[in-house]
């Protein structure tokens, strides 16, 4: 095949526009570092024996994590892949203002949205439930974090694990829920947003909570414009658990007016910040 005078230009212009593209695009690493407001981050793949699946991490390290030889508090957020870029700048926004002390922050993030992308979220966080049948995964899930990813973790970097909070959404709150009640060992306090527990109510008003040693530092947040299937389910449960008198939670409830289901999360967190007493204070310099 020939091409003309002007046909070869338009190929020479294009093969360039193409090498150009290609030299100045940068990494998955350059990009992360660009959005300066969200690190300094790094980065791993994790493959879990437990689940034999792969699960991607991100971790946010404090400014000074370099300068100042300490052990740091972390904060782990499920549902990674949207919590971790929505709240690692808005916790560095927090530190500027003072209303939060410096974290080691992680996002264990499924990947891709949607099961068909390997999102397993509604099997990993869930107890089980009469339907549906892809419900109950949640207790191989804690076993993932105790055994394998809260290790890789606490050996990669220097986090206080005596200084730790999780962090669930919806699904993600009721495994929050969840292993606060069956698991209190395995985080130091726990963040519980929306929970959603329309599915399995009866599971969790039937559950006889596990041993603790003092009462399990636990935030539920409630937002005011949550849909009634899922607020009518969380306000049954509370009521249940405080007809029980239980001590085993020390329980914080906070009403978010004006918030609502999926797009509360930042002030949630806010709110756990100035809760979380066990963060202490920053590390000396």
């Amino acid at each position: 095949m020939t091409f003309s005078k002007p046909g070869r230009w338009i190929l020479s212009g294009l093969l360039f526009a193409l090498l150009t593209a290609c030299a100045s695009t940068p990494s998955p690493d350059e990009s992360l570092e660009r959005l300066f407001g969200m690190g300094p981050i790094e980065q791993f793949t994790i493959s879990s024996a437990t689940l034999g699946r792969d699960f991607h991490v991100y971790v946010r390290l404090p400014q000074d994590y370099q300068a100042r030889a300490c052990d740091w508090p972390v904060v782990y957020l499920l549902d990674g892949g949207i919590l971790f870029p929505m709240l690692s700048p808005y916790q560095l926004m927090l530190e500027i203002d003072e209303q939060a002390p410096p974290v080691v922050m992680v996002g264990i993030s499924y990947g891709g949205l949607g099961y068909a992308n390997g999102n397993l979220r509604s099997t990993d966080y869930t107890a089980p439930a009469p339907e549906p049948e892809y419900y109950g995964g949640a207790f191989a899930y804690q076993d993932f974090l105790a055994e394998e990813l809260l290790p890789e973790i606490e050996g990669k970097f220097r986090v206080d694990a005596d200084r730790s909070l999780v962090v669930g959404q919806s699904l993600g709150g009721q495994f929050t829920l969840l292993t606060a009640l069956t698991r209190p060992e395995l985080f130091s306090a726990y963040l519980s947003i929306n929970p959603a527990l329309h599915r399995n109510l009866d599971y969790f008003i039937e559950l006889e909570p596990a041993e603790a040693a003092s009462a399990v530092p636990l935030m539920i947040t409630r937002s005011s414009e949550e849909m009634a299937s899922l607020s009518q389910p969380l306000a049954d449960w509370l009521a249940a658990w405080q007809t029980r008198g239980s001590d085993h939670l020390a329980l914080e409830l906070e009403w978010l007016e004006g918030h609502y289901h999926a797009s509360s999360a930042p002030e949630a967190y806010r709110r756990a910040m100035a809760w979380w007493t066990a963060a202490g204070e920053a590390c000396p310099p």
